[in-house]
């Protein structure tokens, strides 16, 4: 059990990456808090990780929030008086030309997207560092780094989570280890609109052969690289923008 003892909070842990993520790291004895707005999804979580053996705990939260992220903050203390493991994967997407993106498009995505990010991030450091130091693991995206048309937004969000994971690894390290973990194509909840779109046009073979890997991802791809990061595995690494692409980056 690579995590045991470990405390670990999972934001967006309801669906797709963060729910792999929670699943991941309570299989390996760690215990996980998963927050997110849509309490049931939470709570599907929680009831698999316990059906498994493993130790959950579902916190509704809007990370968009300060006193959500405070009170989050309060009750993982209270319930288990340390955390360890801290993964900023709520999120949103948005894919608009840039011309018709309005400023409340803007704002919104800036919201959910990367300042969720740095508040969280600021709320439960303290936390971290009284429990001995840990691990921060972003969840940014391949258009945090190498951009794409029609989504000025998000791009830009994402490249500042890749950002902030540089400036945080400087300044908290070595107790705190902050990495950064950019996807490209995961089937996710998210994307399934996207998905959809592409399959009734046709295109899902077309888009597969974009891979090395000759697939797109899924949830359970981002578990290995996720226990890494968590872990003492990835002892002497931080600030690593680390591409979870199936090898798409390799073309472009």
């Amino acid at each position: 059990m690579k995590l045991e003892g470990k405390v670990a909070l999972v934001t967006g842990g309801g669906t797709g990456i963060g729910k792999a993520a929670a699943q991941v790291i309570a299989s390996e004895g760690g215990r996980v808090v998963v927050a997110g707005r849509r309490l049931e999804m939470l709570e599907e979580t929680v009831a698999e990780i316990v059906s498994k053996g493993g130790q959950a705990l579902a916190c509704s939260t809007d990370v968009t929030s300060t006193k959500d992220i405070e009170k989050l903050r309060d009750n993982i203390q209270e319930k288990y008086g340390r955390l360890n493991i801290l993964v900023n994967n709520a999120g949103s997407a948005m894919f608009k030309p840039f011309l018709d993106t309005t400023v409340e498009d803007l704002d919104r995505i800036y919201q959910v997207d990367l300042r969720s990010v740095f508040l969280v991030s600021q709320y439960m450091v303290p936390l971290i560092k009284e429990s001995g130091g840990g691990s921060i693991i972003n969840i940014s995206s391949i258009l945090g780094v190498l951009g794409g048309k029609k989504a000025s937004a998000y791009c830009a969000m994402k490249g500042g989570v890749v950002q902030l994971t540089r400036a945080l690894a400087a300044e908290l390290g070595p107790d705190i280890r902050v990495n950064c973990l950019c996807p490209s194509h995961i089937v996710t909840d998210m994307m399934q609109e996207e998905m959809q779109r592409i399959e009734d046009a046709g295109k899902i073979d077309q888009l597969n052969k974009l891979f090395p890997m000759k697939r797109v991802g899924y949830p359970q791809d981002m578990k290995g690289i996720m226990l890494f990061f968590a872990g003492e595995d990835s002892a002497w690494l931080t600030g690593n923008i680390f591409m979870v692409d199936g090898g798409l980056s390799c073309y472009i």
